[in-house]
């Protein structure tokens, strides 16, 4: 493995305690980097760095990367962008994709102005311009990250995602959040829990299909734990970890027929929950029948009471998705995708 030891990077958090960077981080440090610096999206880029490692985005990337624009390109520091969100539909015409984007990822540069202290700001007048389709500004703005020499290496969660940039001229890696040590273990706790819906509930379909296998559930004396910020109040930490731990099933629906819930996998494979997701696109290595179980939303409810009553077939696949993720799908694993290509691109600009 490579020697990190002299190596300098630089963790963009979101927000105070931005629990991904924060880990991102302590992967760093674990891997002996030199020096791994956290500092917020809005504030000047420390010196002397060597990468800057970002993930999301979850906020703007313009300050960012017009403090990068103002070093020399062989003094700039590698940026590597770990893109954990969603893309505009994949079933979209390109023109569209690509025409709305630019045009998105160029209004949120207009919104920005500097202030006295030479520092990026949001200009209040123009907020409206950055409050709607952040999807096509993700993809806009990779474009225009490119173009103006920014951007050295970009990470995705997603094998088909990756594909999808591959075409469009891009060489992404495929690097995967993966398992944590933070994110649990098998506490060996009664699984009192039959059923967990553990996400935010951000669309109409979503809600749809969740109140139609709620009911059918319900008609057969199961009840579904929500727990969606509403009904009952968000979960992190520990507290997640047990009720994961509680939890026989965990329940997936997506948003949107091309999303990637890859880290709520992750999430529930290390604590023995069973996840049982609606079919999804061939972002990651896990396997239906093998890591998880994929079913029709109109046989989910069907899938789920039989895998309550299977406790043997259940156990065996959430045996086999614990050993996946704490052994092969690791957060360590993708750090160092990353680190490696960026080191390389580094190493390159500086010759």
């Amino acid at each position: 493995m490579m020697n990190y030891s002299t190596l300098r990077v630089g963790v963009l958090c979101w927000l105070e305690g931005d629990g991904l960077a924060s880990r991102i981080a302590g992967t760093l440090e674990a891997l002996g980097c030199g020096k791994t610096i956290q500092f917020l999206h809005q504030e000047r880029v420390p010196d002397d760095l060597d990468i800057v490692l970002a993930h999301g985005p979850l906020g703007s990337m313009v300050p960012l990367a017009n403090q990068l624009l103002s070093y020399p390109p062989s003094q700039r520091p590698a940026l590597a962008l770990w893109m954990t969100e969603q893309f505009p539909a994949y079933g979209l015409p390109e023109w569209v994709r690509y025409g709305v984007g630019a045009v998105r990822s160029r209004a949120e540069r207009l919104a920005f102005h500097k202030n006295a202290q030479q520092q990026w700001q949001l200009n209040r007048c123009l907020r409206l311009l950055t409050t709607r389709l952040s999807r096509f500004r993700y993809y806009g703005d990779l474009f225009w990250l490119s173009r103006v020499g920014v951007l050295s290496v970009l990470a995705t969660t997603s094998k088909y995602i990756a594909e999808f940039l591959k075409v469009r001229g891009f060489d992404p890696v495929v690097a995967y959040i993966g398992f944590h040590p933070d994110w649990g273990g098998n506490l060996e706790l009664e699984r009192d829990i039959p059923v967990l819906w553990l996400a935010t509930i951000r669309t109409r379909r979503q809600r749809r299909i969740l109140n139609k296998i709620r009911a059918e559930l319900r008609a057969r004396g199961i009840e579904i734990l929500v727990i969606d910020g509403i009904e009952n109040p968000y979960v992190f930490g520990d507290e997640r970890t047990v009720i994961l731990n509680r939890a026989k099933v965990v329940m997936n629906i997506l948003r949107k027929k091309s999303d990637n819930n890859a880290v709520r996998f992750c999430l529930a494979a290390p604590n023995h929950a069973l996840v049982v997701t609606e079919p999804t696109l061939p972002h990651t290595p896990f396997r239906s029948g093998v890591h998880l179980v994929e079913a029709e939303i109109e046989r989910m409810a069907d899938t789920i009471c039989y895998y309550l009553t299977h406790e043997e077939e259940r156990k065996r696949i959430t045996e086999q998705a614990y050993q996946f993720v704490t052994t092969e799908l690791t957060m360590r694993e993708g750090v160092i995708r990353i680190l490696e290509k960026a080191v390389a691109v580094r190493d390159n600009q500086r010759q």
